[in-house]
C-alpha cells in the first residue's frame, strides 16, 4: 500500500514539474503573439482613422502641378511630418518620386515639391477639414499629356489621381 502512495506521489510531482516546464515554454510564445496582435491592431486603427481626399489638380505648361488635398480622417497630422510624405508625379508610365524642397515656394525645380498648409486654426496640425496644397514640378509636359500624382503618408495611407495637362 505504501508503495502505491509513493508511486502516486512521484507521478504527481512529475506531472507538476512537466506542467511548469510546459507553461515556461509556451507562455513567452503566447505573450509575443499577443504583443504582435496588439501592435497590428494599433497600426490598423491608425490607418482607419487617417484618410485624405485629393480635391483638385492643375498643371501648367511649365510642368508645375498644384494639387489640393483635404484631410478627411479624424487623425490630425503635424505640419512637421508633411515633408516626410512620399510624393510621386509624372507622365503616366514615367512617374517618379519627388524630393521635398523647403525653399522652393510656388516655383520648385524639376523633380522637387513644396507645400502650403491652410491651417484654419493655426495650431500647426493638418486637422480634419483643412486643405494641403502640394506644388510640384514634373519636368517637360505638353497639352494632352496624361499625368499621375500619388501621395503616400507616413503610415502607408496613399491616394493617387490621373489627370490631363490642359
Amino acid at each position: 500500500m505504501s508503495s502505491e502512495t509513493f508511486v502516486t506521489a512521484i507521478f504527481l510531482i512529475t506531472a507538476i514539474i512537466a506542467a511548469g516546464v510546459l507553461v515556461n515554454a509556451v507562455f513567452p510564445s503566447i505573450y509575443l503573439a499577443s504583443e504582435t496582435f496588439v501592435s497590428s491592431s494599433h497600426e490598423m486603427d491608425d490607418r482607419l482613422r487617417t484618410d485624405i481626399a485629393i480635391v483638385n489638380t492643375v498643371i501648367n505648361d511649365t510642368g508645375i502641378a498644384y494639387i489640393w488635398i483635404k484631410n478627411t480622417g479624424v487623425n490630425p497630422i503635424g505640419d512637421s511630418l508633411i515633408p516626410r510624405f512620399d510624393i510621386y508625379l509624372g507622365k503616366t508610365g514615367e512617374i517618379r518620386r519627388m524630393e521635398y524642397d523647403a525653399t522652393a515656394g510656388k516655383n520648385p525645380d524639376a523633380g522637387r515639391w513644396n507645400f502650403e498648409l491652410y491651417d484654419d486654426n493655426s495650431n500647426g496640425l493638418w486637422d480634419r477639414g483643412e486643405t494641403l496644397e502640394i506644388v510640384a514640378k514634373s519636368g517637360t509636359v505638353a497639352e494632352g499629356d496624361r499625368m499621375t500624382f500619388q501621395i503616400v503618408l507616413l503610415n502607408g495611407v496613399r491616394r493617387s489621381i490621373d489627370f490631363t495637362v490642359v
